[in-house]
């Protein structure tokens, strides 16, 4: 079950339980993923995939919970939720990220607004 839904959206479009989807998914507003999905997923709302959900994709979206299986790139614009029993394995670049405790993370997260591509240096004080 996905928590924190009760957000005032009404759920736009369903993938079900026994559904599968390949291609590219645009939308507006709130679409859950229950069963099966590869490819592509843009929108400036919010993407749920729910405890059956598997998604294999490259996600830019403005909110992402997953409580399912998920495998690839996530780019959010606010925020990723990843709730168990989720199983996460990829890239995530969001401002904001939950991750509720027993949820399997395998990947790389970066947080900041603009990855920065010079390395910081430290300097060490001379005594």
């Amino acid at each position: 079950m996905i928590k924190g839904k009760n957000e005032g959206n009404s759920i736009n479009a369903f993938l079900g339980k026994n559904t599968k989807f390949e291609g590219t998914l645009l939308f507006d507003g709130l679409v859950r993923i229950d069963g099966t999905f590869e490819g592509d997923v843009k929108s400036s709302d919010t993407l749920v995939i729910a405890e059956t959900g598997k998604v294999k994709a490259n996600i830019e979206a403005g909110v992402v919970k997953i409580s399912g299986y998920f495998e690839g790139n996530i780019v959010a614009k606010n925020k990723v939720e990843l709730y168990k029993p989720a199983v996460v394995s990829g890239s995530i670049k969001t401002p904001s990220l939950v991750i509720e405790d027993g949820v399997k993370f395998n990947g790389t997260c970066d947080m900041g607004k603009e990855v920065s591509k010079k390395p910081v240096e430290i300097k060490e004080e001379k005594r």
